[in-house]
């Protein structure tokens, strides 16, 4: 059975490319509005903008990592 939800490689790489695209327009969209003083607009825009982006630059930590960093956390407080 297929279920659409489910997370696959491909379809985060598909789902990254299209929210560069979405964010891409919205920052054009986003100049628009604050050329014309549309602030609320702009607002909006901006949010919409930021939330796009940072699906479209998602940096996945591999398994392992975390610890790894906790370790050094702890290791440089102790220092």
């Amino acid at each position: 059975m297929n279920d659409p939800y489910s997370k696959t490689p491909a379809k985060d790489a598909k789902n990254q490319e299209l929210a560069q695209y979405i964010a891409d327009m919205l920052l054009e969209l986003r100049k628009m509005a604050k050329s014309a003083g549309l602030n609320t607009l702009l607002g909006l825009l901006e949010l919409s903008f930021c939330e796009a982006f940072s699906i479209a630059n998602k940096v996945e930590i591999p398994p392992g990592e975390i610890e790894k960093l906790r370790r050094l956390a702890r290791e440089a407080g102790e220092a």
